[in-house]
């Protein structure tokens, strides 16, 4: 069987993209035969050279991980269609987290050389080769894989595997002895410490306990460690933590580091292929104390604007040996910016708070401010917010463990990084914002203590986030109350004995409060 690197630089050969890099004007160009830098070639004779005298290739499982946009999944679809091709007729699967993963990138990428190339016409999720080789997305939970005889597995960003179906696929596509040159390729980058557990296992067997193969010794990082180990027992892995394409530039990751929307242990994961915890801070708290530009709580002000925005309130509550805080945002659609109402913490009297101090608060600031929404975790405020649900208040459920929480820790982090939030002096508040950690679970973030035995509170944080996020999506407008338009051919209006003044002061109470 002809090597891969052979096979990429035969003049009848060669694999096919749709965008390439134009080597000779350093830009990107469009469809033509790919070009591999020396590294990529030294590493791809060494691991798919058969070995002579073993009629065999010198490992059963490669691990090739890199910083993003390295090309790894351009790699997959490459050796994919290589052994495809060249190997005897088999079974060639690409399997990746989710179906549309698999397909979107290194199935596209095969499908490409296909069409481009070869002038086939593959089906959505397979193609039987002209060799008779099938070539077969399949997706993380996939169950039926079961009897399948495959000669190369390909997986696509091992990291995210981690079900339990996702593992039982692993076990069930182990690479069969009895096909001739079986091989197991995996092209990832580096994963969530805790979670991505098959990967780690990897990682920590040839990597962190491999020795380095004596071939590629050179090929090291930033700290002049070689790259390329092996653990001995058939698994070669390459894990570069050095962007080594010339169009990772140093000017793209400037780009990078400025997204607000890009969290640090996210940089450093893409872009470094360095391992993360589950687990960091949620923001620096120079962020804070950048937007702490505001006066105080518009409560104690008569002549603020900002009194007539509505205010969604966040409240996030224990009732023992935890704080419970209340927090209000609007959001000014003006100037496309959040801002802290007002707030408060209560901290446990005798290890327990209580709850109708928080509900006697609300209803008290309700007569000063325009109260919108009351968002709320239900599990332990159930009672009290059908209460006010009853007074004419519009509550809204905030499950700790929804998509909403994730969705609106990630937008309170954007909002402080994006300079969109503005916030008064406050050291109480300030803390809960410091000692904020952010857990990843499943791949969604959520607002969490260091553990659940710390000290530090962050219940204003979680109140915070909730309330921020409504605020925005409601767009700074009041939707508890249908607007009216009064009828100039109508006498309704005379029924009502109310004074202006009347009106206005109760302007911003719920219907049940006003007289």
């Amino acid at each position: 069987m002809i090597s891969l690197v052979d096979w990429i630089e035969a003049p009848d050969g060669g694999f096919y993209v749709k965008q390439n890099w134009d080597w000779e004007h350093n830009k990107w160009t469009g469809p033509s035969r790919l070009q591999i830098m020396d590294y990529e070639r030294r590493i791809f004779q060494h691991c798919f050279t058969l070995d002579p005298e073993k009629d065999a290739f010198p490992y059963v499982t490669v691990v090739l991980s890199a910083p993003k946009k390295s090309g790894k999944s351009c790699w997959a679809a490459m050796i994919g269609m290589w052994y495809a091709l060249n190997a005897p007729p088999c079974e060639v699967y690409v399997l990746a987290n989710d179906e549309d993963q698999a397909r979107s990138r290194v199935y596209e990428d095969m499908t490409f050389h296909m069409k481009y190339h070869m002038g086939l016409r593959p089906k959505k999720n397979e193609i039987i080769l002209p060799n008779d080789t099938l070539v077969k997305v399949l997706s993380g939970d996939y169950t039926g894989a079961a009897g399948a005889r495959h000669g190369l597995t390909l997986w696509d960003e091992l990291w995210g595997f981690r079900n339990e179906a996702a593992r039982r696929l692993w076990a069930e596509m182990l690479p069969i002895p009895t096909v001739p040159y079986p091989l197991r390729v995996v092209v990832t980058y580096a994963g969530i410490e805790g979670e991505s557990e098959l990967l780690w296992n990897l990682y920590e067997e040839a990597f962190l306990n491999g020795t380095p193969v004596p071939e590629l010794e050179d090929i090291v990082d930033e700290d002049g460690e070689p790259v390329c180990r092996t653990d001995g027992k058939g698994t070669f892995i390459y894990w570069d933590t050095v962007p080594r394409k010339p169009w990772q530039t140093h000017e793209y990751y400037e780009q990078q580091l400025a997204d607000p929307s890009l969290r640090p242990m996210d940089f450093l994961r893409l872009h470094r292929n360095q391992w993360v915890t589950g687990e960091e801070e949620f923001i620096a708290i120079q962020y804070w104390d950048k937007a702490a530009t505001l006066s105080g709580p518009i409560i104690y002000d008569t002549s603020d604007e900002r009194r007539n925005l509505p205010v969604s309130v966040g409240v996030d509550a224990s009732t023992k040996h935890d704080t419970t805080a209340v927090v209000g945002c609007y959001y000014d659609a003006n100037h496309k910016k959040v801002g802290i109402a007002f707030h408060r913490i209560w901290k446990p009297a005798g290890g327990i708070v209580d709850l109708s101090e928080v509900e006697e608060y609300i209803l008290t600031i309700a007569k000063v401010c325009h109260i919108n929404t009351l968002v709320y975790d239900p599990t332990q405020l159930h009672q009290m917010m059908t209460n006010l649900a009853k007074r004419g208040f519009k509550t809204v459920e905030f499950s700790q463990n929804s998509k909403l929480m994730s969705a609106a820790t990630q937008h309170l982090y954007e909002l402080f990084v994006g300079g969109n939030i503005e916030v008064y002096p406050n050291d109480e508040l300030r803390n809960h914002i410091k000692f904020a950690k952010v857990e990843i679970k499943g791949g969604v973030p959520r607002l969490t203590k260091s553990s659940k035995r710390s000290k530090n509170k962050i219940d204003a944080a979680v109140a915070l986030a909730m309330a921020a996020y409504d605020a925005v999506q409601r767009g700074g407008v009041d939707t508890t109350e249908p607007i009216i338009i009064a009828s100039p051919f109508s006498d309704a209006t005379s029924f009502d004995q109310k004074t202006p003044q009347q009106i206005l002061e109760e302007k911003y109470l719920p219907e049940a409060l006003r007289s």
